[in-house]
């Protein structure tokens, strides 16, 4: 049994705060917030980009909740800490956790520099303890098939691929932190890196970026729309475009179509498209997927990775800071016009 505390009641602090509790792998033990009106089980104020029925007034007796962070990692029954507070708030106290001796699961995108990323891996380096980045792309569904079908050759190689991501503003978040590109890095690190981060892992990291877009659209000097082209020298083509300067009635959409040399295969959510490959010979078909949504496997694989004493086979605290490198690189070659290397 992994014993969690979890730092930061919002959108995804709920979220794995239910994921926690429905494992029987792991029990929430502590929690961490600075808002009273929280840590009392009142979460009505909570928004997000994706719905989530579940109730307002949460039961939180025989939990242990703590104001100041410094409390939870001080607490010796907690194994592991969730960190879903926001970006700019990530390293400091990913950072504090690990020093503390916590193994640390903590929110994407890793951070909002790749110094800070470096500092994280430092701290886990130092503590012998394990650092996860909650890319939960890389354990969706449609996206896990997709890699599957992609590695197993089955449909020969990759000739072009081009994924989406789309959202109204999102006007939600606390003190309006998400449309502060100083402390969320805007829509090209909070929401595009979605896609970056599975791009490098089912291409590898690319060569060079090529990107366009709408620099303060709706954040004060933030990329919020972005169109890349992943340069990989002979192929396969690759695009990605992330955007949430979309009017509130448009809500949120991610997809993607992906053309082999023996069949094309997409998935589109506003397109009410469920993962389908299309074959050039014989019929379309809907694979099967696994039950779990991404949110739910990711963190069942990190308890499980605790549980074990291993590291992930999935994604690891250098792959979230590779695809962080590349948003950034995504950024400067919007802002600059020109194709910029990865380094």
């Amino acid at each position: 049994m992994v014993k969690v505390g979890v730092l930061g009641i919002g959108f995804m602090g709920k979220m794995h705060f239910n994921t926690y509790r429905a494992y029987r792998r792991s029990r929430v033990v502590a929690l961490s917030d600075l808002d009273p009106k929280k840590l009392a089980g009142d979460w009505s104020a909570i928004g997000g980009n994706i719905a989530d029925k579940r109730a307002a007034q949460v039961d939180l007796s025989g939990l242990r909740l703590y104001s100041p962070p410094a409390d939870l990692f001080a607490d010796p029954d907690v194994d592991l800490v969730d960190i879903t507070l926001p970006t700019y708030l990530h390293a400091r106290y990913a950072v504090a956790a690990l020093e503390a001796g916590k193994h640390v699961v903590c929110e994407k995108p890793m951070a909002i520099s790749l110094e800070e990323c470096d500092r994280m891996l430092a701290a886990a380096r130092a503590a012998g303890r394990q650092l996860f980045i909650a890319h939960c792309i890389r354990f969706w569904p449609e996206y896990k098939v997709l890699k599957q079908l992609i590695a197993s050759g089955r449909f020969g190689k990759v000739q072009s691929a081009s994924f989406w991501r789309k959202s109204s503003t999102p006007r939600w978040s606390w003190d309006n932190w998400l449309l502060d590109a100083p402390r969320s890095g805007s829509a090209i690190v909070d929401l595009h890196i979605h896609d970056t981060d599975y791009v490098t892992y089912v291409f590898g990291v690319p060569a060079a970026v090529y990107s366009s877009g709408a620099v303060g659209a709706v954040s004060n000097t933030g990329v919020d729309a972005v169109v890349t082209h992943y340069v990989y020298p002979g192929g396969p083509h690759v695009t990605a475009e992330g955007n949430w300067a979309l009017a509130p009635g448009f809500g949120f959409t991610h997809g993607f179509c992906v053309v082999l040399e023996k069949a094309t295969i997409e998935m589109d959510l506003k397109g009410q498209k469920p993962l389908t490959i299309h074959p050039l010979k014989g019929k379309s078909v809907t694979p099967k997927l696994p039950k779990d949504d991404g949110y739910v496997a990711e963190l069942k694989h990190f308890v499980d990775c605790v549980a074990k004493g291993k590291g992930s086979d999935v994604v690891t605290a250098q792959d979230a800071r590779a695809a962080l490198a590349v948003c950034l690189a995504e950024a400067e070659s919007v802002k600059s016009g020109r194709a910029v290397a990865i380094r």
